[in-house]
């Protein structure tokens, strides 16, 4: 390829065509459905229409059709990356294919053996079998024409056979839409793609070597407008100075808008989903927390007990942190409504560092399952302290009470209405009132603004998503999930009723020498400290 086409480069220069470092490792990477997030001007609807076009003209019976969001970019698609590159193949060459047909979209090759090939550009899915498709900039063809991109997804990709190719690049165009839960589902998944399945592919800006290469002097960060914010983002994501500069240029060529600079040359996959939007918790908080998100752990069977091991083995269950002794930890959960596909979670943190122990997500787990989870996995965390969002966790709430008679959990403050009368009732209950959803939550935005670097992924990216509606109340936007962020706010609304340690160790399970050593250092350490109040401690 790099000998045999050429192409029409970002300086409207024609060049012989050589394939950039991005596309040089997707080439060595790919597989045989890719889905790629990426920035702008990395040259994939080009490499893409070569790489067909050569697939086309080099194998006999073969259709490749390559799908733009728009009529007009089609066109231009085919007529600067299609056409023109087989028009400049050397003469000498091109006598060895026999031009069928030539249209304002479509070149068809006769093989002179019945055999025929051929490469379309359009913009929607044709009926027909294809070998290979391609779909550019699919996120705004999903934004703008969502009935079009169900029509291909349903009618177009299923057309193309186990060993063929289907790629889909796009820029972000939010957190909506078919691209992201495609992408999303193929980052997530735990074990490598089925050929039928899509394999995830992210390049940022900082691949453009070619344009970065431009720049010759940097600017330092305290000399550009928003120095400080450049400064810290330079640090935070180790860039160059020169980098730093390409990038601080963009903002400047959109506007000065960070949302745009974000979406259209994103450094992280989160950056490049967020758009604009009233979201309930900052934006640039939320991806900065995401840079520095703490990692989990990986563990070997023997290291938990054998039915936490079952599901951090699934994936639905992490660990970030093993249990220390004289500490205590603090957990809330939020138990699945059974509609919309939302998840039990439950988040545990140690209650001194506020670092996260673990974090629990299951959309599959039933209620009865889920109150045996919690009990295991509080009593592991040295009988944690546990609070259950009680609207509809009433079972659970019961199973644990009653059932497994579960040591520590959370007991909310009734007060009668007639007779004024305080008792007390299991659960968190994100109803209204002084203990009530709202009072959670902007107890957790304070949180979130003033603690940095104990926050977990799965809790950060759904924070992405959960808005202030048209009336002002904070929710999921739609089709989203709030179950992270219920069950992290309700945890570290809670914490407070617990001290952070204790000087009695808590922990009924076997220690090695270390952590004996370990916690009689932490004895030590405690001294004759006689501030810890457990008055409210249930």
């Amino acid at each position: 390829m790099k000998n045999f086409y050429k192409i029409i480069d970002k300086n409207e220069k024609k060049i012989n065509f050589v394939n950039n470092r991005a596309q040089e490792h997707f080439e060595k990477n790919k597989h045989t459905r890719n889905i790629i997030l990426k920035s702008r001007r990395l040259g994939f609807t080009t490499y893409e229409c070569l790489d067909g076009l050569d697939d086309t003209l080099f194998s006999e019976n073969f259709n490749a059709l390559l799908i733009a969001h728009t009529k007009e970019d089609a066109i231009e698609i085919f007529d600067k990356q299609v056409s023109l590159p087989w028009k400049n193949i050397e003469k000498e060459f091109q006598g060895l294919w026999k031009l069928d047909a030539d249209s304002a979209n479509k070149l068809k090759f006769d093989f002179g053996n019945n055999c025929y090939s051929s490469i379309v550009v359009a913009n929607s899915g044709r009926s027909g079998l294809y070998n290979r498709v391609h779909i550019s900039e699919f996120a705004k063809l999903c934004a703008k024409y969502p009935q079009r991109a169900t029509e291909i997804i349903s009618g177009t990709l299923p057309t193309v056979p186990h060993n063929g190719r289907v790629d889909i690049e796009s820029t972000a165009e939010g957190m909506t839409g078919r691209f992201y839960d495609m992408y999303i589902e193929a980052q997530n998944r735990k074990r490598p793609p089925m050929n039928i399945e899509f394999k995830a592919h992210f390049y940022n800006w900082t691949w453009d070597d070619e344009e970065i290469a431009y720049i010759i002097n940097a600017i330092p960060t305290a000399d550009m407008e928003e120095g400080k914010r450049f400064g810290e983002y330079q640090e935070r994501h180790n860039l160059s100075d020169i980098e730093i500069t390409y990038y601080y240029k963009k903002w400047l060529s959109l506007d000065k808008d960070f949302e745009l600079l974000h979406q259209e040359y994103p450094t992280t996959p989160e950056e490049a989903f967020v758009t604009s939007g009233n979201t309930f918790f900052n934006k640039e908080r939320l991806i900065a927390q995401i840079a520095v998100a703490p990692q989990p752990l990986k563990l070997d069977k023997g290291e938990l007990p054998d039915k936490l091991y079952n599901h951090y083995l699934n994936g639905d269950l992490k660990i970030y942190e093993k249990p220390q002794d004289l500490i205590i930890y603090v957990m809330g959960a939020d138990v699945a409504e059974g509609k919309n596909h939302d998840s039990s979670v439950a988040n545990g943190i140690n209650n001194k560092t506020l670092y996260p122990a673990f974090g629990f997500n299951s959309n599959k787990i039933r209620p009865d399952e889920f109150a045996e989870l919690l009990d295991e996995i509080g009593r592991y965390y040295n009988n944690a302290y546990l609070a259950v969002e009680s609207n509809t966790g009433l079972w659970v709430l019961t199973e644990l009470n009653e059932k497994y008679a579960y040591p520590n959990l959370y007991w909310r403050e009734r007060i009668d209405d007639v007779t004024h009368a305080v008792s007390k009732q299991l659960g968190y209950h994100t109803g209204t009132g002084s203990q009530g959803r709202k009072v959670m939550l902007d107890n957790l935005l304070v949180e979130v603004n003033n603690n940095n670097g104990v926050w977990v992924k799965p809790f950060l990216k759904e924070c992405l998503t959960f808005i202030r509606n048209e009336q002002g109340r904070p929710e999921a936007a739609i089709g989203k999930h709030d179950d992270e962020v219920i069950a992290t706010g309700i945890c570290h609304y809670v914490r407070e009723n617990v001290p952070a340690e204790t000087k009695t160790s808590l922990s009924n399970t076997p220690k090695s020498l270390e952590e004996k050593i370990m916690a009689r250092l932490a004895k030590k350490k405690l001294g004759n400290n006689t501030g810890i109040n457990q008055s409210n401690y249930y």
